[in-house]
């Protein structure tokens, strides 16, 4: 009977390797299952159009912090720039909410900041958050430029 040598097999592989791997394996979003929610304390006549298109859109007034169950369940993410995120960042409010949920959630999430001012504030202090976001746009944008959005974050999610 021929000899069996039986080597033992250390397992070699790191955290990252069995990241990628799942990675791999993952299914990738689409419309028809990617959560997208809105955070502000306005109406968004755009939140009814996307759902029109099929979209599975939730929007809430605000949320008391990044663990909330609606942030938990969606991957794309519209923060207001104004009236939300107080209790988070009272000072930088919407802009303070999307740092904290990209410190939080980094890629798995795409957060888009918008605002209806004509511009972003220029201050230095402030300019810095808006570089956090995924993306940013006016609130008053059209549908397209939002469907556009969440086409660019369909993408990119990891």
């Amino acid at each position: 009977m021929p000899d069996i040598n039986l080597i033992k097999m250390e397992n070699k592989f790191d955290a990252s390797f069995w990241s990628n791997l799942k990675n791999l394996f993952k299914e990738s979003y689409t419309k028809d299952n990617v959560n997208i929610l809105f955070i502000d304390d306005l109406d968004m006549p755009v939140v009814e159009s996307l759902r029109k298109a099929n979209y599975k859109v939730k929007k809430v007034k605000d949320i008391k912090d990044v663990d909330d169950a609606d942030v938990k369940n969606a991957q794309i993410i519209f923060v207001d720039f104004d009236g939300v995120g107080k209790s988070i960042s009272p000072l930088h409010q919407g802009a303070g909410l999307v740092k904290e949920l990209k410190s939080k959630y980094g890629t798995s999430k795409f957060v888009v900041l918008y605002t209806a001012q004509p511009t972003m504030p220029a201050d230095t202090t402030m300019s810095s958050l808006f570089t956090i976001a995924d993306a940013r746009m006016r609130k008053d944008s059209d549908v397209t430029d939002f469907t556009d959005q969440i086409r660019d974050a369909l993408k990119k999610l990891k």
